[in-house]
């Protein structure tokens, strides 16, 4: 399976520090502040909007060109993924109450792991190893794992 993006963009993003912190103010989670900065770095992000062209082109770079089953599989990811980050903005409640942080949203990270997830359930069958025992194994427990991939089971 291709990498969903560069091991550079998550390198460049593993060490930034967090946003500091207003008086009270919920600090902003780790992981969301990475998600918005890999977001950040590739372009799919641009002023906390979501550039849903930019981002088909930077999942779809990550496919060798002539391998047209993984190029789909991304665009149908990054497009359904867009599509589930923009309807489901739950978050902006929890914000106005004050019980999580306005910096790093959490819509970065729950589009990484959207994608991830689609992308893992739509793999092409000719690149599932099950001639493999522990492969095999594997597969069929995370394909059979509901609560793993519920959010993305209906999408």
């Amino acid at each position: 399976m291709p990498r969903l993006l560069s091991d550079e963009v998550f390198q460049r993003c593993d060490n930034r520090t967090l946003p500091p912190v207003p008086p009270d103010v919920p600090a902003p989670i780790p992981a969301n502040c990475q998600a918005e900065c890999v977001l950040n770095e590739t372009g799919i992000l641009v002023h906390r909007q979501f550039m849903l062209e930019q981002a088909v082109k930077v999942l779809v770079g990550q496919v060798p060109a002539d391998n047209v089953m993984w190029m789909r599989a991304f665009e149908v990811a990054a497009r359904k993924c867009y599509n589930l980050v923009m309807t489901r903005t739950f978050y902006l409640q929890d914000v106005a109450k004050n019980l999580i942080s306005s910096q790093c949203i959490p819509t970065s990270i729950r589009y990484l792991e959207c994608t991830f997830s689609i992308i893992y359930r739509d793999c092409p069958d000719a690149y599932w190893n099950y001639n493999n025992e522990q492969c095999k194994g594997i597969v069929v427990a995370l394909n059979n794992c509901y609560y793993l991939f519920q959010h993305v089971w209906k999408i």
